[in-house]
């Protein structure tokens, strides 16, 4: 029987702080949105009692929270800390992805007969997080990464979520159908047209059931999935200038490539995202022949991107990278690429051991990020 551990951080960038600033603990701090310009990333949960949220514009939230501390967004920062939380996760399995720079997805299957029964293991991850690196973390245990997914969700802050076999629907039922991961806005309004307003409506309907909700995973092993790993960061002054954009893309996608290595995949689907200083979103995507994990071939995509759909002369206050149609077997790169390849990956494995040594800062971003040959 396959076992997922959702993982999902509480207030990740938030938290970091306060770690890092003791004296900053019970406190509402915001990070981002700094003298009301550009929008908030981050908000512990004492700022979000007052309404505060990610995305919202500074000025709004410095209205809501007049007292709230607000802090600049320090990535890297807070991909070091992301490192030491996988760094937890990847000692109780050797499935773990990241999903983003505070969720991933541990495989428990199998793990029984080192670690004990799978919620045991659960609560002993979530409590190792916390114990080792003073972070709250919520999770969700299921037979089903979506059922976890939601799980963790529904656990947050600092509660953890654990649906046995055969309780899913149980669970599921009496739940808003946009509780699923996947079903934004637009699908919400498309299916409330419908009359179908709770995942229990969700089950009655078939293809919609097996298009949203995977109740049969299969167990551990080599497979396909359609999780997406991506990095995105809103700036602290908008952008005008593309080399400006390109630095912060490199960054992005130094983060979006060393996750694919450290979870073993490769993606063949390849997203942009661009929020202008009037919140206006763009998101545009690009297929690849062959699936890649190398930073120099995911730059390349999204630079390409970025060219092509980015305003010219308009203020950018959100970039963001992201990964998906990701493949963990089963690809065939051509004999003439093989060897490129293999040298490629002995370059990445190096890179990504001095910084998993040395910190992500280790090896740092280059200021002209580089162009494809």
């Amino acid at each position: 029987m396959a076992w997922f551990l959702h993982v999902d951080m509480d207030a990740f960038f938030a938290s970091v702080e306060q770690v890092m600033n003791p004296a900053l603990k019970g406190k509402p701090v915001i990070v981002g949105g700094r003298n009301g310009r550009g929008v908030v990333t981050a908000a512990s949960y004492e700022a979000r009692k007052y309404g505060v949220h990610s995305a919202m514009p500074g000025f709004q939230a410095k209205k809501l929270c007049p007292h709230g501390i607000f802090l600049p967004n320090r990535r890297q920062v807070y991909s070091e800390f992301s490192d030491r939380v996988f760094a937890i996760l990847e000692q109780y399995s050797p499935q773990v992805h990241a999903l983003s720079i505070d969720e991933g997805v541990v495989d428990l299957t199998g793990t029984e007969r080192l670690f004990g029964p799978p919620a045991k293991t659960a609560r002993r991850i979530l409590a190792r997080i916390e114990k080792d690196l003073g972070l709250s973390a919520s999770g969700g245990l299921s037979t089903s990464r979506v059922v976890a997914k939601i799980a963790a969700t529904l656990a947050k802050p600092h509660g953890f979520i654990f649906v046995p076999p055969g309780s899913e629907r149980a669970f599921l039922s009496p739940l808003p159908v946009e509780s699923i991961p996947g079903i934004g806005p637009r699908t919400q309004k498309q299916l409330y047209q419908r009359g179908i307003k709770t995942v229990a409506a969700l089950l009655r309907q078939p293809g919609l059931r097996d298009r949203y909700l995977d109740l049969e995973e299969p167990g551990s092993g080599t497979r396909n999935h359609d999780h997406s790993i991506g990095h995105e960061t809103t700036l602290d002054a908008p952008l005008r200038d593309r080399e400006k954009m390109e630095e912060v893309l490199w960054e992005l996608v130094e983060e979006v490539g060393r996750r694919l290595r450290r979870a073993g995949c490769r993606a063949r689907c390849i997203t942009l995202k661009i929020r202008y200083r009037d919140f206006q979103t763009v998101t545009r995507s690009r297929t690849l022949s062959s699936p890649t994990c190398f930073d120099r071939e995911i730059f390349a995509v999204a630079r390409e991107l970025l060219e092509k759909n980015v305003l010219a002369e308009t203020a950018v206050r959100l970039l963001g990278v992201s990964a998906s149609a990701l493949v963990m077997a089963g690809w065939q790169d051509s004999m003439f690429e093989i060897e490129k390849r293999r040298s490629w990956e002995r370059l990445y494995q190096g890179i990504d051991r001095l910084r998993d040594k040395y910190g992500a800062g280790a090896i740092g971003v280059r200021k002209s990020p580089p162009r494809a040959r």
